[in-house]
């Protein structure tokens, strides 16, 4: 009796603990302008913080003053996201104060646990990384710089134009102190920070590199944006409205309570995506 019960209990567990959200262009479509506008802030962070020569700044973006009137409340996301009761999480590489306005602009304020972005990742007030896991918290709150995967870190700053205009999706990040999406150093920190197993991670992005990453640091992935599914994707959904008939697992599980999050985002300092 006792072996049928703890057998129950195993067939009933759902098979993901946690959600984990892009948020532009995933949570909210390339329509609404947002990532436009971003253009013209990202060159300037570029030449101003990172030293990038202004002739090569052409196709970059960081978030200041956009158009957030062009966001609307989405009721139905809303109820979509209440309605899962697991863990969810914003990863994101947009700083702190983008993020939590465009979600508050969606209504979507109160359907997170907490955000890891640029800022969580890449904390301004340290100059050397720490892998001690101890000194790591969500944003909000004291947090440390990134490691690399062998534990060391660089100053060197390297041409991120040059490597983002390669066409090739799954080509490695070269080793740089600022760490995002889709380093898989990125996504291994962002885990460790809101202790996930990758195993029981289910991530949402609408990028293909990205999404990549994410299978190989062993999540399962899901693709916003397009039905056409690439390698990488376990699901594929033109927009993130199409969850539950894409991924109708999740309504599955036997899960009696809904989870919300009243009050303020944690923030855990992170990145735009």
């Amino acid at each position: 009796m006792e072996y049928e019960d703890r057998f129950r209990q195993q067939a009933q567990r759902p098979k993901y603990d946690c959600l984990l959200f892009d948020l532009d262009d995933t949570l909210y479509p390339l329509r609404s302008g947002i990532a436009k506008a971003c253009l013209q802030n990202i060159k300037d962070y570029m030449v101003e913080k990172l030293g990038i020569e202004p002739s090569k700044i052409d196709d970059f973006f960081v978030h200041g003053r956009l158009p957030y009137d062009n966001l609307k409340p989405d009721p139905v996301l809303r109820n979509l996201l209440l309605s899962l009761p697991y863990r969810k999480l914003i990863f994101t590489n947009a700083d702190k104060v983008h993020a939590v306005k465009a979600l508050s602009r969606l209504g979507l304020e109160d359907c997170f646990e907490g955000i890891i972005c640029f800022e969580t990742l890449n904390p301004i007030h340290k100059s050397s990384v720490s892998d001690d896991e101890d000194d790591i918290e969500f944003v909000g709150s004291r947090s440390t710089n990134p490691t690399t995967s062998n534990g060391t870190s660089s100053s060197q700053i390297f041409d991120i134009i040059d490597h983002f205009a390669q066409p090739n999706p799954s080509a490695i990040l070269p080793k740089t102190p600022i760490i995002c999406k889709p380093s898989e150093n990125a996504i291994e920190l962002a885990l460790k920070i809101a202790n996930l197993d990758p195993q029981r991670t289910l991530f949402f992005e609408d990028s293909v590199r990205n999404i990549q990453a994410g299978k190989r640091v062993g999540l399962h992935t899901v693709l916003v944006g397009t039905s056409q599914r690439v390698k990488g994707a376990d699901y594929a959904l033109e927009s993130i409205h199409n969850l539950r008939e894409a991924v109708h697992e999740l309504w599955e599980a036997d899960i009696k309570s809904e989870v919300a999050y009243p009050g303020k985002l944690a923030v855990e300092t992170s990145v735009t995506a």
